[in-house]
């Protein structure tokens, strides 16, 4: 049997895990089998065992590929200058990414690997890997506050927390009623988080900034 590229190969292994998050958002994790998703791949079965061996097995690489996504977004705000800036850059990203139609459908499935995770050890393993994700975004808080953009009294710990709370929150009410607003609910939570902002102290200089690294 002729090899097949890695281009194609990667394209094979998106195609499946599409036709298997259909499958998911459609019918339920519990109430879809495998051989629903070769129907809806188009595929073989052996293209898709080649591949996959389980549901649990396409449950990881999902949450791989959302996961990759998500690091991205967070990417958008640690990367960025200040975090006023990033936190514009987030905005428009999230905005982007919650109203895209394949995306809802991503995340309508995130929903029901949350509720696996509870009672599925391997699940529970491969959403810890998005809740580690956190630590990233505790950094850049940490970071923000150091340079007097946040208020020295905040607990950026938990500021962490709520802010992937806004998100889960509005991921979970958005499964509920596909219809909502998510460039209004952004918005609004970018402001709610730009008050506390408002709070802190002005950033010191530059050369004091500097002044301050060289006593360290």
């Amino acid at each position: 049997m002729p090899k097949i590229s890695e281009e194609k190969r990667r394209a094979r292994q998106a195609q499946i895990l599409e036709a298997a998050t259909r499958c998911f958002a459609r019918d339920g994790f519990h109430h879809t089998t495998m051989e629903e998703v070769v129907r809806e791949s188009g595929l073989s079965p052996g293209a898709i065992y080649c591949y996959f061996r389980s549901k649990q097995e396409m449950v990881e690489a999902i949450s791989a590929v959302r996961h990759a996504r998500d690091q991205a977004l967070l990417d958008e705000l640690a990367s960025a200058a200040s975090l006023r800036k990033g936190l514009d850059r987030l905005a428009l990203a999230l905005v982007r990414m919650l109203e895209d139609a394949k995306e809802k459908q991503r995340r309508k499935v995130s929903i029901q690997f949350w509720a696996e995770s509870l009672h599925d050890a391997r699940i529970r393993k491969v959403a810890e890997r998005g809740l580690r994700q956190r630590g990233g975004l505790t950094a850049a808080l940490r970071t923000a506050q150091r340079s007097g953009e946040l208020p020295a009294g905040v607990d950026v710990e938990s500021l962490s927390r709520v802010l992937f709370a806004l998100f889960q929150g509005f991921i979970l009410q958005q499964a509920w009623e596909p219809g909502l607003d998510s460039g209004a609910y952004v918005r609004t939570a970018m402001a709610l988080i730009k008050g506390i902002l408002s709070k802190a102290a002005p950033a010191p200089r530059r050369k004091a900034a500097k002044a301050v690294t060289g006593l360290l």
